[in-house]
Parts: C-alpha cells; structure tokens; sequence
C-alpha cells in the first residue's frame, strides 16, 4: 500500500463544481480587485471566528507583517515567540522592524511554554506572538494575563489552527489581532497564496485596509507607507465554498487524529505523540510523533521504501538558519531536541482508517524490529 502524507484531491472535490461555476460568473463581470467575493469571504470568516473585523490577505506572511506594524511595532522592538515558530513568524517580525526573541516549548504539547516568557520582558518588549502549531491552542489565558500585566500587544498566528477552539473561543479572538494563512495545505486552503487578519480593533482594521492596498485610505490618497498584499477575488471564491464544507472537513480531521491515538494506543508503539491541551480542541493540521527510539533519516527511509510518505515540520529552527546568524539567539533546549526528531505521519481530509492502520502497523514494524 502507498500513504501520501497529503492528498489534496479531496477537499478540491468538495467545490470544484461550484468553483468552475462562481468563477465563470466572476470572469463574465471583468471586475477583479477587491471586490464584492473578498468582502463576502472577509464577513463569513469574521463570523466564523466571532471577531468584529477580518481584513483578506496576500499571504499568511503577509497577514503576520501587517498584524504588527498595525500593532505599532517598530524598529528595535522585541516580539517574543517559541523557539518552533515557522520562518514566516519571524521573518515578518524582522520585516516589520522588530527583534525576535524566542522562548522555549512545552515539552508534551509543544505549544509555548509560558514559564519562559516573563524573564525575556524588558524595556524593549513590545509583544507575543503565540504560534498555535500542528493544530491546537497555545495557553492563552497565561499569555494574555501577561500580556495585560506587561502592557504588551498580542498577534496569534493561526496558520496551523483553523477553527480550533481554546475554552470556547477560536484561535485569533484572544489577542490585538489573530493572523491566518489560507496556503493550500492549510485545513482551510485557497488555490494559491492568501491570508487574512481578524480583530476586535477598529483602529488596526482600518489601518491595515489602508497598508494591504499601498496606503491608500481613499483612491490616490496615500496616507501609510503601504504595498499590495491584497487578497485576490478568485481565492476568496474558494474560500467562501470551502468554508461551507469546513465543519465536515474539521470533524472528519479530529476523528482521524482520534483513530491515529487508538491504533497508537493498541499497538503499544513507545512513541511520543502530541498531547491534547484539556483546555483546547485539536483540529490536526498535522499528526507528529518523536522520541521514536532511531535516527530519523533512517526511519523516514525506510517508511519511504515500504510507501509511507512523511515530512518534518521543522527540521532547523529559525535562529539555527543560515540567514539568521548574525541575529540575536535564545537558549531553546527542548525545541532543539524535539526538532531533531519530530516528524509528521500522512494527515489529510479523504485518509481512510486503512491507511492510517498501514501506517502505524509498518512504523510498529520498523520500530520493533
């Protein structure tokens, strides 16, 4: 048996009709920037989440940069952020002027550890980005009492979390503003490259209309130093169909990550495996194992050579990469060793209990060998 680790064939069924349908609708009305599709996605993602506001974007990276400079964070201002933050975490804390400073992870959930963060607060403190990884909710409460206490702004990056749920809130409603990559792997997924922002913030809504369309407040009145970072119409179609599909898919993703901890669970496998937060729903972005007992290369070989395809979600942390060198670094103990050997098992909408069987009956294999 051969076990994509993703097959996005599935969740491009539930709307390629209706796609092909909306879109040739949209081509007949020649109209094509920011129109009536972006502001119909940007109201029922609002909803969704339950914010007052969300802002369509270019990209996840771009709905980061813009979530912090609507922020106010400037040149020289320190972000604090886990030490497994994806690249477009801080990069976009860099563009937008800001100092990373990292803080290490919890080592059964792997979610920022909050014990961590004060000891990093000083005068240049500006913010935490808490960064909801592999599908669940960073401690939220800790950070915002924190936050509150230091007179810091919170961004959420929620790229990894669409509808997750921490103490009957969705990932994105805590903080100054919640920022979502809509990447096409992602559980909620355009065709291409898109983003948003949501917030409860009047003031950072407005002003991140006017930064995603060059500045502009009104036509040719540049009032901001803006680019393009618009979010495109014939993604926001997509997202508005996939949308109405989306409680199907999130349901159907927690019942296999459910299913992966049964056969874990029955097969006795010595493996670590994410610990679900009491305090948040997992909506399985992704399905990671470590402290497997091997090298990881060999085990992902040899998974490879018996149809299992695997990925790592991150094998080098960021201040580890070579463009980040000359930055300043953190000690992240725990995050170094369980990036060392992290890897994620096939996870997608459309996996069948007989995959997922094949994939822990032939890792159980390999281990017990």
């Amino acid at each position: 048996m051969k076990v994509p680790f993703l097959d996005l064939s599935f969740t491009t069924g539930l709307i390629k009709k209706d796609y092909l349908l909306e879109v040739n609708e949209f081509l007949d009305r020649n109209q094509f920037i920011l129109t009536q599709e972006v502001s119909d996605f940007e109201n029922a993602w609002a909803k969704y989440v339950d914010v007052r506001y969300c802002i369509g974007v270019s990209s996840g990276s771009d709905a980061l940069y813009l979530a912090l400079v609507a922020c106010g964070i400037n040149s020289g201002d320190e972000v604090i952020i886990q030490g497994n933050a994806y690249n477009a975490c801080v990069t976009a804390i860099i563009h937008a002027g800001g100092v990373p400073r990292f803080v290490d992870i919890d080592s059964e959930s792997l979610c920022l550890d909050t014990s961590k963060i004060t000891p990093l607060i000083n005068s240049k403190t500006k913010a935490i980005m808490p960064v909801h990884l592999y599908g669940q909710a960073c401690p939220m409460d800790e950070i915002m009492d924190i936050a509150k206490k230091h007179n810091l702004r919170v961004v959420e990056d929620c790229a990894q979390a669409h509808g997750a749920v921490y103490k009957d809130k969705h990932v994105g409603s805590f903080g100054d503003a919640g920022a979502f990559s809509f990447y096409p792997t992602k559980n909620l997924g355009a065709f291409g490259d898109a983003g948003a922002v949501v917030t409860d913030d009047e003031q950072i809504f407005t002003k991140i209309i006017a930064l995603r369309n060059l500045g502009q407040i009104s036509k040719n009145d540049h009032r901001y130093f803006g680019l393009n970072m618009r979010l495109d119409s014939i993604h926001a179609i997509a997202l508005k169909l996939k949308l109405k599909k989306f409680q199907e898919v999130t349901e159907f993703r927690k019942k296999a990550g459910e299913y992966y901890e049964k056969l874990f669970r029955e097969m006795n496998l010595q493996v670590k495996t994410l610990k679900t937060n009491s305090y948040s729903t997992n909506v399985y972005h992704l399905y990671v194992i470590w402290n497997y007992g091997m090298d990881r290369d060999k085990l992902r070989k040899k998974l490879i050579e018996r149809g299992v395809e695997t990925a790592i979600h991150y094998p080098v942390p960021v201040y580890n990469q070579p463009f980040y060198q000359e930055q300043k670094k953190d000690p992240c103990p725990v995050t170094n060793r369980v990036l060392n050997e992290i890897v994620s098992l096939p996870m997608f909408y459309g996996i069948t209990t007989e995959q997922q069987h094949y994939v822990v009956e032939t890792l159980a294999s390999i281990l017990h060998a």
